[in-house]
């Protein structure tokens, strides 16, 4: 059963039982109205018509003398009222005036009628009320006097009763039926468009964007709906990025092994077949060599890098003279940058320090350094370090061919070269700046790059005092 002809039943049912609850109870509350009112009347026409008929006088033979012609006058008002009246002696509590009501009283129901002021004895026969009501006069008990009556409108008032909650009950049942009809509508439009929403995710669409989002239950599944589909599609773009990246991965690491092993198969099958003169041999062994510490370096810059990226490299944390380590650098790398013509300045707080790894951190240092020399040509590089807010802050800023905005956002990547002609030149395989990204995260610090193309770089390590066991 669709959920619309379950929410238009469900109102319905509550609605009808609702209806019938509340007019029992109306129709007992209206019924108890009627038989009290009755009662009262009934109660007060026995105790007007004892004065009226009973000659208190006349009552020295202890016996209930009663006036005729009074009693068949009371009786006939009474009977216009709708009342009958009957009196019962007190010596063989037999019917001794009117014609209705029992022939005689049980002596239980005698005793009963005088057994406290004005104490009444009610009975139902159908929709018919009786009262019985004794009369005493000098602590004698003369007699019992019957009123009874007929309860007025009883029978109508069942029947009109019954007529309106037919009534109330179609008339709230059409209301209730379209009121269910048009919330079932609107929650079954929006759950249909949740199940396409849905349908469609599992084919992989993730551009569907729910907009019916309400304050209420669907609303908030919608809301839900909509980042579930962001979240996916976001992770949809990550994986195809991912598969992008280990293609290129692929490639490059392809590409990498390729161009060492290519030259060595050339120069070996040179010399297999005595094509080199003896004067160039020892420049081919030379260039093999090589060429085999470049496929060495590849593999060892590899396996660095997944133990890095594994966590699996164990950190000797210490202070260490920052100043000292990039001086030092700065004078290793001087001469390769005197070969570009290019300068190296040292720059910063000549006491810094710096809490980390130093071979580590020394590795960082010389990719960065290193790599601004080759983008650098008749240019500048700025080595500083300094202190700030309890870390350690590195700079390295060069006045070489900067990157763009695409370039800066996937320099980490391993492989990703910024300027493939120029790295290829240099023997570098790429790696090198996603070790340094590792290197740093290890460190609990952080790494930004500022470029601006053909003005220079400007790359800034940050390593924080307090940092994570490692």
């Amino acid at each position: 059963m669709k959920i619309m002809h379950q929410q238009m039943l469900a109102f319905l049912a509550i609605l009808m039982t609702m209806i019938v609850i509340v007019g029992f109870l109306f129709a007992q509350f209206m019924f108890q109205s009627v038989y009290e009112q009755t009662y009262s009347n009934l109660n007060n026409y026995a105790t007007t018509f004892f004065s009226l008929v009973v000659d208190t006088e006349e009552d020295n033979e202890k016996k209930l003398n009663v006036d005729p012609s009074a009693f068949k006058t009371a009786r006939k008002v009474m009977s216009d009222q709708g009342v009958e009246v009957s009196i019962y002696d007190n010596k063989t509590h037999k019917r001794v005036y009117g014609s209705t009501g029992p022939k005689k009283i049980s002596e239980t129901l005698w005793q009963e009628t005088f057994s406290g002021d004005a104490r009444i004895k009610r009975t139902r026969t159908g929709e018919q009320l009786s009262v019985y009501r004794g009369w005493m006069y000098g602590g004698e008990k003369l007699g019992v006097v019957r009123v009874s009556r007929q309860i007025v409108g009883r029978s109508a008032q069942s029947t009109m009763l019954l007529e309106e909650m037919v009534a109330a009950m179609v008339i709230g049942g059409t209301l209730a039926m379209s009121l269910a009809a048009v919330i079932s509508w609107r929650w079954s439009h929006v759950i249909t468009d949740m199940q396409q929403a849905t349908e469609q995710m599992t084919e992989g669409n993730y551009e569907l964007k729910l907009t019916r989002t309400g304050k209420d239950e669907l609303g908030h599944l919608a809301r839900d709906i909509n980042n579930l589909s962001l979240a996916l599609r976001a992770q949809s773009d990550e994986i195809i990025e991912q598969e992008e990246r280990r293609k290129q991965f692929m490639a490059n690491a392809s590409h990498e092994m390729r161009t060492p092993l290519t030259t060595m198969s050339g120069l070996l099958e040179g010399l297999a077949y005595d094509v080199f003169p003896e004067e160039e041999k020892s420049r081919a062994y030379a260039l093999m060599q090589k060429e085999t510490q470049r496929l060495i370096r590849l593999v060892e810059e590899n396996l660095d890098y997944e133990k890095l990226r594994a966590n699996k490299i164990v950190l000797r944390k210490q202070k260490i003279d920052a100043y000292k380590m990039i001086s030092d650098l700065s004078n290793q790398l001087a001469s390769k940058a005197a070969h570009e013509e290019t300068t190296i300045a040292v720059l910063g707080d000549q006491q810094a320090t710096v809490f980390g790894d130093q071979d580590r951190l020394t590795q960082v240092l010389f990719n960065l350094i290193n790599n601004a020399i080759q983008f650098t040509q008749k240019g500048q590089i700025k080595v500083s370090v300094d202190r700030q807010h309890n870390a350690t802050i590195f700079k390295v800023a060069d006045t070489g061919i900067g990157m763009t905005a695409e370039q800066v956002d996937n320099v980490f990547e391993r492989y990703y070269k910024a300027d493939p002609s120029r790295m290829s030149t240099k023997g570098e395989s790429g790696i090198g700046m996603a070790i340094v990204k590792q290197i740093i995260t290890l460190h609990d610090g952080d790494i930004a790059i500022d470029s601006t193309p053909k003005v220079g770089t400007t790359i800034t390590g940050t390593i924080p005092d307090q940092q994570t066991a490692n």
